[in-house]
């Protein structure tokens, strides 16, 4: 869809192995066309891409924007280019804003048009530690499994892979990104959403309904690991498992 909106979220995550945990979190994000970074500030007052306002939107929050000798628009294109050969007119982000100034986006979604149809899908996954991997799915492939090799939580291994089911958001959001380790599934997440027109009465409507909901997400993130540290689930420290994944590199690299 290239209509700007938000998404009343219910993101769903469920643990299989090596302990069973599942939770349910309520909240919202925002789809906007990728232009908006480089024209003039919106007429939201609730809104920002450049001025600071209740929800903000900064390029610097995304890998895939971040080189600012390019404007936003030009730098989603040519990297989807770059890394796949497909070639786009148009990109929305489906992503958390900066709500009072913070953010975080455990997953974030660039969806590609070419003459108003779906051409990729470029999946930008982030960890903790500020580290941003991204995946690009071809349109053909609205479900693709990929290795992760990506250090993202240190309770799954990095050597695991992603089996993603990414469609273009419409009336109604479905996305799913699933780990799988050698013993089979690990994780589930699942996001469902509901579309409502993007303005400011929304903006604020869902201020109100989910407080703070880009805190909430990072605290609940080292709530549920904390409670994995006490049930003694295997825990893959950061610097042994980037020395792992830099010589499994340098290994495949000849």
């Amino acid at each position: 869809m290239t209509r700007e909106g938000i998404y009343d979220l219910e993101i769903m995550h469920s643990r299989n192995r090596p302990v069973r945990q599942h939770f349910t979190i309520r909240g919202y994000s925002l789809y906007v066309d990728v232009a908006r970074f480089d024209g003039n500030d919106t007429n939201e007052k609730l809104l920002g891409f450049s001025a600071s306002r209740l929800h903000n939107f900064k390029r610097k929050d995304f890998l895939l924007l971040a080189d600012l000798k390019n404007s936003a628009v030009g730098s989603a294109l040519a990297y989807l280019k770059k890394s796949s050969g497909i070639a786009a007119d148009r990109v929305f982000l489906l992503a958390n804003p900066r709500i009072l100034g913070y953010v975080f986006n455990p997953v974030s979604f660039f969806f590609y048009f070419k003459a108003g149809r779906h051409a990729a899908t470029v999946v930008e996954v982030n960890n903790t530690f500020g580290q941003q991997k991204h995946f690009v799915l071809p349109a053909r492939s609205a479900k693709a499994r990929t290795q992760k090799d990506f250090y993202v939580s240190p309770f799954i291994s990095p050597f695991s892979d992603f089996v993603m089911r990414i469609t273009p958001p419409e009336e109604s959001l479905s996305l799913g990104i699933h780990t799988h380790g050698s013993a089979g599934v690990e994780l589930v997440a699942e996001m469902k959403g509901v579309f409502f027109p993007l303005n400011d009465r929304q903006l604020f409507r869902f201020f109100i309904k989910y407080p703070m909901h880009t805190l909430r997400i990072i605290v609940l993130i080292h709530w549920y690991a904390l409670r994995l540290l006490i049930r003694k689930v295997p825990f893959y420290p950061k610097e042994n498992s980037d020395a792992a994944l830099l010589h499994a590199a340098m290994r495949s690299a000849g």
